[in-house]
């Protein structure tokens, strides 16, 4: 039997095995089988994917076959009734859904939005080809929130001239579309935006970039600067919301944390992991995101393809695999953390006419100033050799506290040139607090992930290997100790029976 799809339910509350026989649905809570089709080998049901909605009855499947995989069917398991069919004209390469909307891709490079209620297409997004010209498949690399918002984010260079994405529309191409229809392209209302530069969000990671200097910045000139700038659409009123630079390479793997507020993105080298949080600038439905703090997260020195990226529920900690075959778990907000208002500096509070005056050699007394202001007394022969056994954690945490306190953030906001303070390197990229070593061998593929990472509401770590077919439950490290812990394993069982 082949694993054609792994994955968890919004929620983490079920784990969800497609394969060649068939599918099953087990509870995480506790273990076990809750549902499956296909079990008898004389009868198989091959499914090529399987998404539930929360722990609802409502299933979206798609079965595998030789046209198959171009027809989707949406279920009432509990009835067991199926309350409409689709069919597309090409390939489906990947489903996601909230309470909102159903989004469909497509070998040939489209997107189809649908309303869920209603099963109504809305919209249908055109990017690049999922398959490159020499036959090679590209995974899909998007991510869809699980709230309400519905923010769709997808990675800049899968977009092409003639996409629907950076349009805002006030209909749709279906608004006369009726459920179990198949799909057709219609002209819409949309107007198309020349320039995306009222979406972009610079951070200090393009502080340099020539872009911003630019009047007008088209998405040419976006795909031109980098491979590694990432678009954030709304999905519900169908326009762009952010666009902003994550990464120097293109990007591997994207998650969005369960509220929308926060991306986590991780490039092809796969040696840093970036988190941006971002914020709505008003209440209206049509305002504008903003990035409010980034976090950087460095797995590893060596390069390594990112399998998987996910948020726990409370969206303390962050999981990536690799083809390394190690799992790595990073805080990505501590306990005792400020509010983002406080730990943002406020733009209004220097004077625009300073930075005008500011130069090289201002930046340089800058730092030389506040080198002399950190300097701690040196340390006696006695307390140095303790102090040299400190480890890089230790170092990272103390200073953090620093400059992070209400007090800090209060003098940094009334220095003259505080912008230059971004290109200081006071806090380096984090490491992991806890890592799994996976305990099977799984061979590197780079269109096909190792495992599935989900997280129980008690804080306990899922893992779902697509090699074996093994569900595994970690307890997590309390994370007390300034060293990574390895996790330990509570329960081990198989999903292919």
């Amino acid at each position: 039997m082949e694993i054609n799809d792994l994955g968890f339910n919004q929620d983490f509350s079920y784990i969800i095995m497609s394969s060649s026989a068939g599918y099953r649905i087990f509870n995480c809570e506790p273990f076990g089988e809750f549902y499956a089709l296909g079990s008898d080998k004389a009868n198989p049901k091959p499914t090529a994917f399987l998404r539930i909605l929360f722990s609802t009855s409502l299933a979206v499947i798609v079965p595998k076959g030789p046209s198959e995989t171009r027809v989707l069917h949406v279920h009432n398991m509990k009835q067991n009734q199926k309350i409409c069919e689709l069919t597309f004209p090409l390939d489906i390469v990947d489903l996601m859904l909230n309470r909102k909307r159903l989004v469909v891709f497509l070998e040939v490079g489209q997107i189809y939005l649908y309303d869920l209620s209603t099963i109504r297409l809305v919209k249908i997004l055109d990017i690049n080809s999922f398959v490159q010209a020499d036959g090679t498949k590209v995974p899909v690399q998007a991510a869809l929130s699980t709230d309400d918002n519905s923010l769709l984010v997808i990675p800049i260079l899968m977009i092409n001239a003639l996409t629907d994405l950076l349009e805002t529309a006030s209909g749709g191409c279906g608004e006369n579309f009726s459920h179990g229809e198949s799909p057709v392209l219609r002209p819409t209302d949309s107007t198309v935006i020349n320039s995306i530069s009222q979406f972009i969000e610079f951070t200090r990671k393009n502080t340099d970039t020539r872009l911003l200097k630019a009047d007008v910045i088209t998405l040419e000139d976006i795909q031109n600067d980098s491979q590694g700038w990432i678009l954030v659409y709304d999905a519900i009123h169908l326009r762009p919301q952010l666009v902003y630079k994550a990464h120097d390479a293109g990007i591997a793997r994207i998650a969005i944390s369960h509220d929308g507020n926060s991306i986590a993105t991780a490039s092809q080298k796969g040696t840093i992991v970036r988190v941006c949080h971002v914020e709505s600038d008003s209440t209206s439905d049509f305002a504008k995101l903003k990035i409010s703090r980034v976090v950087n997260l460095r797995r590893g020195h060596n390069h390594a393809t990112i399998y998987a990226l996910q948020f726990n529920h409370n969206l303390s900690i962050l999981g990536c695999s690799s083809e390394s075959n190690t799992v790595h778990l990073f805080t990505v907000r501590e306990k005792d953390e400020l509010t983002e208002a406080s730990l943002r500096l406020d733009d209004n509070d220097y004077s625009s006419e300073e930075d005008s005056r500011s130069g090289k050699s201002s930046l340089e007394d800058l730092n030389e100033n506040l080198a002399k202001l950190l300097i701690l007394k040196q340390p006696d022969s006695a307390t140095a050799n303790k102090d040299s056994s400190l480890s890089y954690f230790s170092t990272f945490k103390s200073s953090k506290k620093i400059l992070n306190n209400l007090y800090t953030k209060s003098l940094i906001k009334k220095l003259p040139y505080r912008h230059y303070l971004d290109t200081l390197i006071w806090e380096k990229p984090q490491r992991s607090f806890a890592f799994v070593k996976l305990p099977e061998y799984v061979p590197s593929n780079k269109h096909h992930k190792n495992v599935e990472v989900g997280f129980t509401r008690l804080g306990l770590l899922m893992l779902a290997s697509y090699n074996t077919g093994n569900f595994y439950l970690y307890r997590l490290p309390k994370g007390n100790t300034e060293e990574r812990e390895e996790c330990g394993l509570m329960l081990q069982n198989s999903l292919v029976g």
